[in-house]
């Protein structure tokens, strides 16, 4: 007879495991596989439980499946969680773990009252677990190696406690509350960002964890007529897959925000972001009777890169020559990319009154320096133009306008890069307006 009420879970969780699969595609990666693997494992949970078998061989054999793929999808959960990659630590160990852990709640659903075997199986639990711990210091953060730890210890140790007793079967649902409640813990350690869909997954591996928790509390202590459905166990995991469905949709949406206000080759913001960012700046300074600039950077010579050694090169080099420049850019100013191989600088809150010049030297200076691409050292001319508010201008256009036709005097007055520009001489040059203020 079909137990009808886990119909639609079966159902639902059929559904989750098509729109992972169909995000596997355009998104392929271990987290994603490690969620698909854990929504499978439910899937079968609820499968088992849609036959309804009770006793004999096979309805002990359909409880196996239903309690073991509770298990599993926990431990898939726990690795899909966490900021780094269990297998890669060691996967002989995660494997000797997860097999002892099925071991124990394979005895315990079997009703074996021998006490020897539930304690080989937590005595290879602990062992493996704090081994795999150890592997796993070079790999992630102190808090991380902690909590690894604990999850070594505790849970032998809350199996243990409850092997000498009566109802051995308590063990499992221990079990199970504990990997939900470390999967929930890992969830909200890896994400900064405190979004609805972290908070709402969070809820619902912390709610799992405790159904069991709770439900032995009431049942034993309380209300002892009373029973918790299998709905109200099977809601949390629901919640779950929301969450975790609404924190991948928001990973989505940053990223395609980030990718239009951003430039692809050096992940530099565009000319969008900076337009934004230059209006920002102006309004600050006029606001705060503050002094700001604006910097165009341009890399004469970078085609014959391009020609001599190809597109590939070129990317490689600009990349580089992004990373140079951002690293005398303060992080209170702004880097942007607005050309094939131009650069623009905003500068604010400028205190001293060479400023700006005294940073157009300091670009200057890096682009001075050879790039190592690959097996060449190539090295291009640069030309800088500046404009300061408010005395070349109070408006983002004027500002602009000046600093575009100083960079164009400064490119008249750059030297010539030699043929080869990997052995090429670079001359940044201010423009003599502009130099009166250095």
């Amino acid at each position: 007879m079909l137990h009808y009420p886990a119909l639609p879970y079966l159902i639902a969780f059929a559904a989750l495991m098509f729109v992972f699969r169909s995000m596997l595609r355009h998104h392929a990666g271990e987290r994603l596989d490690s969620w698909l693997l854990g929504w499978t494992f439910l899937f079968l949970h609820f499968a088992a439980q849609l036959l309804n078998i009770s006793g004999g061989v096979w309805g002990m054999g359909i409880a196996t499946v239903s309690l073991l793929s509770l298990d599993l999808a926990g431990i898939a959960f726990i690795r899909a969680s966490s900021r780094f990659d269990l297998l890669a630590a060691r996967s002989t160990l995660l494997a000797t773990w997860a097999v002892a852990l099925m071991a124990y709640s394979t005895l315990a659903i079997w009703g074996v009252e021998r006490v020897l075997p539930y304690y080989i199986a937590v005595a290879v639990m602990a062992t493996s677990i704090t081994a795999l711990n150890y592997r796993m210091r070079a790999r992630c953060s102190a808090g991380d190696n902690v909590f690894s730890f604990m999850i070594g210890l505790a849970l032998p140790v809350l199996l243990g406690g409850l092997i000498p007793r009566d109802q051995m079967g308590y063990g499992i649902n221990a079990t199970i509350s504990w990997l939900y409640l470390v999967a929930g813990i890992r969830y909200w350690q890896r994400f900064e960002q405190k979004s609805t869909g972290v908070l709402t997954a969070v809820l619902g591996f912390l709610v799992a964890a405790a159904t069991f928790p709770v439900g032995l509390l009431i049942e034993q202590m309380y209300l002892p007529h009373l029973k918790l459905d299998t709905a109200v166990r099977n809601i949390p995991k629901l919640i779950i897959a929301v969450g975790v469905l609404l924190t991948f949709l928001e990973e989505e949406i940053g990223r395609t925000e980030h990718m239009a206000l951003h430039d692809v080759l050096t992940g530099l913001p565009n000319r969008r972001l900076l337009e934004d960012r230059l209006e920002n700046m102006l309004e600050r300074a006029e606001r705060n009777q503050l002094r700001a600039a604006v910097l165009m950077v341009d890399l004469d010579g970078f085609k014959q890169i391009n020609d001599a050694y190809g597109h590939a090169v070129g990317d490689e080099f600009l990349r580089e020559a992004a990373l140079r420049l951002g690293s005398v850019v303060r992080k209170a100013d702004t880097l942007a990319r607005t050309g094939g191989d131009e650069f623009t600088v905003l500068v604010s809150d400028i205190a001293q009154p060479n400023g700006a010049e005294i940073l157009a030297q300091k670009l200057q200076q890096v682009l001075d320096q050879p790039i190592p691409v690959r097996d060449l050292k190539l090295r291009v001319s640069g030309s800088i133009g500046v404009a300061l508010y408010p005395d070349d201008g109070k408006t983002a256009n004027e500002l602009c306008a000046v600093a575009d036709a100083d960079m164009y005097q400064a490119k008249r007055h750059t030297k010539t890069p030699s043929e080869s520009p990997s052995i090429s001489t670079s001359s940044v040059l201010l423009p003599a307006a502009k130099s009166r203020r250095v």
